[in-house]
């Protein structure tokens, strides 16, 4: 376990931003408090929980301490996601009675919202482990206000008895759920009594020291899903995502972009937009670019023409930047074969996941630099 208990945090300005590898570090030195927060952007690769992210998730909190959940959206749900806090708009165990679910490039957290109707519901479900405790003690509602009234409620077990919340205002809206369960085990449900409230997701947190990462990704997103050009647009995202405190950022995006055919320097453009928001709300933030491997899906542009553009960029801004390829190796017909799925597009979880977890935890935690431990 990290010594990360009872520090005193310092002021943002004593504390080097530097890419995330430092800012981890920074933190285990205890320079910047006893919370971790690490918000994910990307696309299916991140979205897709199961891939990498619940794996780096749990290996990184069973190390450093598990600070909550942290962002769970109503489009793709939690980092971890599938085992600690299920909830998937698939099932009707847990998304049902008559929701609306927004086309993506919404100025949202994970680039989509929900809209309900009066019996709309949803739920999601909490399951200890050893190393995660799923107990919560703050948990907030972030909504669209549309100047109209909405009623839902909620419970946290099915034996509690319905707490009735109203939501108002307009624009970017949070609201905090009383009562949170102090339980482990949990079954939060929600749903829309009056009124047509369009939702964005829930921040949970526990008041433990560690690491609490959120996940901002939705599958089949691009970089133009997070970057509009238009100054509302703008300014919904940037008060929706400044409600989720965030000290490091990791972006991977760019695998739509090759599928749709994106030009490299119209991605490195949405790429610069989406860093400039972030960078207003967050300005001592640390901020990581990361770009996928190469997969053997045919395509106008190759992965390493969204680096060509990207990479002395990030360099040049003193970003953090990553690259997947290093991870795999430079023969791509010899990994896909056992690490990229029948598609041709995702990591298969137990050998491409697990690599991509890996090469995250060593970057971040581990310090490794060079790329020299990948697959040759």
């Amino acid at each position: 376990m990290l010594a990360v208990d009872d520090v005193q945090p310092v002021a943002a300005s004593v504390v080097e931003v530097g890419d995330a590898r430092e800012r981890f570090a920074q933190w285990r030195e205890g320079k910047t408090g006893k919370v971790l927060s690490i918000s994910v952007i990307g696309d299916s690769y991140s979205a897709g929980q199961d891939f990498y992210l619940n794996k780096l998730v749990q290996r990184v909190s069973g190390e450093a301490g598990f600070a909550g959940p942290g962002y769970v959206g109503f489009n793709h749900g939690a980092a971890l996601g599938g085992t600690h806090f299920k909830y998937t708009r698939s099932s009707e165990k847990y998304f049902g009675g008559g929701w609306q679910v927004s086309g993506l490039g919404q100025a949202s957290p994970d680039s989509r919202t929900v809209t309900g109707r009066p019996g709309a519901w949803l739920q999601i479900d909490a399951s200890p482990t050893p190393s995660i405790n799923t107990a919560v003690t703050q948990a907030k509602l972030l909504y669209l206000g549309n100047g109209e009234p909405s009623e839902i409620r909620y419970r946290w077990t099915p034996s509690q008895d319905w707490r009735p919340l109203t939501l108002g205002g307009s624009g970017v809206q949070e609201v905090p759920l009383p009562d949170a369960s102090q339980a482990a085990n949990w079954a939060l449900r929600l749903e829309v009594v009056k009124g047509a409230p369009t939702l964005f997701g829930l921040w949970m947190s526990n008041d433990q020291g560690g690491v609490r990462v959120s996940k901002l990704a939705a599958s089949g997103a691009a970089s133009a899903d997070f970057y509009h050009g238009d100054f509302a647009w703008q300014t919904q995202w940037k008060a929706a995502v400044s409600k989720i405190p965030a000290d490091i950022y990791l972006i991977m995006l760019g695998g739509n972009d090759q599928g749709f055919g994106v030009k490299p320097e119209q991605y490195l453009e949405n790429v610069q937009g989406l860093v400039g928001m972030i960078r207003e709300i967050q300005p001592a933030a640390s901020i990581n670019l990361i770009l996928r491997q190469e997969t053997t899906r045919s395509s106008a542009y190759p992965m390493s023409a969204y680096a060509q553009v990207l990479e002395p960029w990030a360099r040049a801004k003193h970003l953090g930047y990553a690259d997947l390829q290093c991870a795999f190796g430079s023969d791509v017909k010899r990994y896909a074969a056992s690490m990229i799925g029948p598609d041709k597009i995702h990591p298969v979880p137990a050998t491409g996941g697990r690599l991509i977890a890996d090469y995250f935890y060593r970057w971040m935690v581990g310090g490794q630099e060079r790329c020299d431990w990948g697959l040759k």
